[in-house]
């Protein structure tokens, strides 16, 4: 039980621990019904997998699930198809063996296995566990940067943090690019930097704080580090919280510690530049501070978030810690309301203030923000499912189980864990109204933010599983799950994210090496070739890599002058394992995913 002094207890939300015997028996009276049994839970998610199994075939045929160089937009269903009939295969073959396990147990014999069965660990275990867990996952994710991802950032949100942390290393925010190249910007500008053509300055368009962090291990040579880093840190965050939550059960925080260790989109997107693993620390770190409301720590949280509102975009903290604050002024916390509220609103001030300065408005007739969401998107009816099974698919295991006794239970439980289910909830049904794919993503990034949460809903599923089918079984299942998602599920993505990879870290690597100071190429005559146009903000290093795409007469004395150069044609793009190749003819696709707007 958590213990405060009063005037503490009453600033905070409520957290206190229900009475085990009055939980348990309302967990039982409710588990009652054989169709809320974990074995049809099990062979419900074997079958949506299945489901999901057979719309990745589909992909294959049409024009969306192929990497056709006239395509911009089908990157997320092209990944779908290629690598989800293995992925979501693994998923199905585990819930079958899963479902099988579930109905052997007699539901007679469940009472007596709780009486009896009991787990001991001594309390250095619980001390040394976790520790060790975050040094695995750290390792784990450090080695896969180089041994998978070619020590390359494959996209441009990966490419614009070191693009922007660079500029930071010279004590700038923006730098000017230099008078020979100015005329040639539209082809050399990397993808989402921000140039303003009054001052001739560029920038990244993102918020800076994981620019500035990337920028601190690039001062040591050390940027590749950064994500491991994070991860571990969200490891041992995550761990803390739950000992919060469950103080009467360590056994709960291990459990935690290894769903989220043991889950191939947070281990392999820590093997990348991407900013997910920033916000998944940060809002792992405030669920720590916020999850202890009798400590003075539990006031540091909303500046935890204001540094998670500026990592890149604000979106992801928002979406995270809506239904925490929500909580506050729902049970009158006044004394954390004012706390948090000036801490929250002086942050969101200043990062807007950030973004007005330093983002390029948006070209007239392009679009926008307001053009990026719609009421009624029926693409979403497909994108929505694809994203649920991205989810399933790259979650540990014995998550997808574990969650589903989370959620369906959410309403009778405390309510941090009823607002980490919301926080879930709503990251998830947010995306419904957003226009656009994910695009690019290891699992599903936009849901990246909320992982934290999502692992605490599953571990209550996991103290309802122990109920429904004894604590031995239950940790058969989990740690089964999480064994095998470190040992089948963890090589299979890092194959297939290595093999996707490598013709891009192969051509970026051929275009450096080009004895010439430019190096250009046409993004139209290979798939997904428009981000290999990369530059250092400060165009010092050679080649310069142009797009032949919008060349315009008045960039071709720039380019003239700065020659020579040579330019790479679609046959050598091919050679380096990009697809060049066009299909004459696809199936039908009502829809017509893949193809923008």
């Amino acid at each position: 039980m958590i213990s405060a002094p009063q005037s503490e207890v009453d600033a905070s939300p409520d957290l206190s621990l229900p009475n085990r015997r009055e939980s348990l028996a309302r967990e039982k009276s409710a588990t009652d019904s054989p169709s809320r049994s974990p074995a049809i839970i099990a062979c419900s998610i074997a079958l949506f997998s299945f489901g999901g199994i057979a719309f990745a075939l589909w992909l294959r045929t049409v024009f969306a699930g192929y990497p056709d160089p006239r395509s911009w937009f089908n990157a997320f269903y092209v990944l779908f198809a290629r690598h989800e009939v293995a992925g979501l295969s693994v998923v199905a073959l585990f819930y079958a063996a899963a479902a099988a396990m579930f109905f052997r147990v007699p539901t007679s014999n469940v009472e007596a296995l709780n009486k009896n069965e009991s787990l001991r660990f001594s309390a250095y275990g619980f001390r040394v566990l976790p520790l060790l867990i975050a040094l695995i996952v750290f390792a784990i994710a450090s080695i896969g940067t180089t041994a998978v991802f070619h020590d390359y950032d494959l996209t441009a949100d990966e490419n614009l943090a070191d693009f922007q942390a660079r500029i930071f290393l010279r004590g700038k925010i923006q730098t000017e690019v230099p008078r020979d190249w100015v005329e040639a910007i539209g082809v050399i500008k990397p993808t989402f930097v921000s140039y303003f053509p009054a001052t001739h300055l560029w920038n990244a368009n993102y918020l800076p704080v994981y620019a500035a962090m990337r920028a601190a291990f690039m001062w040591f040579g050390l940027q590749s580090l950064l994500n491991p880093l994070l991860l571990a840190v969200a490891v041992v965050a995550l761990y803390g919280t739950a000992r919060n939550l469950w103080p009467e059960s360590p056994l709960n925080s291990l459990v935690a510690a290894g769903l989220l260790a043991s889950s191939s989109q947070v281990l392999l997107m820590s093997m990348t530049g991407y900013a997910m693993p920033a916000h998944l620390a940060l809002n792992t770190i405030w669920l720590w501070l916020y999850s202890r409301p009798d400590r003075r720590g539990f006031y540091l949280a909303p500046f935890v978030g204001v540094l998670a509102i500026g990592l890149h975009q604000p979106i992801v903290h928002a979406l995270f810690v809506l239904p925490f604050l929500a909580r506050l002024l729902i049970e009158r916390r006044w004394r954390a309301v004012f706390v948090f509220a000036p801490i929250y609103l002086a942050g969101c001030a200043a990062w807007f203030a950030w973004k007005t300065h330093f983002e390029a408005p948006a070209i007239p007739g392009v679009g926008g923000l307001r053009a990026m969401f719609r009421l009624a998107n029926p693409r979403m009816a497909v994108i929505q499912p694809m994203n649920l099974w991205l989810i399933i698919a790259w979650s540990s295991l014995a998550i997808p189980l574990l969650a589903f006794l989370g959620f369906k239970n959410m309403w009778r439980t405390r309510p941090i864990l009823r607002d980490a289910a919301l926080s879930c909830i709503l990251t998830f049904g947010f995306y419904y109204f957003f226009y656009l794919d994910q695009a690019h993503g290891w699992g599903y990034r936009y849901f990246y933010g909320a992982l934290g949460c999502f692992t605490l809903v599953a571990v209550a599923g996991f103290e309802r599983l122990r109920i429904l089918i004894g604590q031995r079984r239950a940790l058969i299942f989990t740690a089964s799950g999480i064994a095998l998602s470190m040992l089948v599920q963890l090589p299979l993505r890092c194959v297939q994210a290595e093999s996707f990879v490598r013709p891009y870290a192969c051509a970026a690597e051929a275009f450096r090496n080009v004895p010439a100071k430019i190096v250009a190429f046409n993004p139209c005559d290979a798939w997904y070739s428009a981000d290999l146009v990369r530059n250092d903000p400060f165009l010092e290093q050679r080649p310069v890599i142009v797009s032949l795409l919008g060349l315009t007469q008045e960039a071709l004395p720039p380019l003239e002058k700065n020659g020579p150069a040579r330019i790479v044609p679609a046959k050598d793009l091919a050679r380096l394992g990009l697809s060049t190749h066009s299909r004459d003819h696809y199936g039908r696709d009502p829809l017509q995913l893949g193809r923008g707007k």
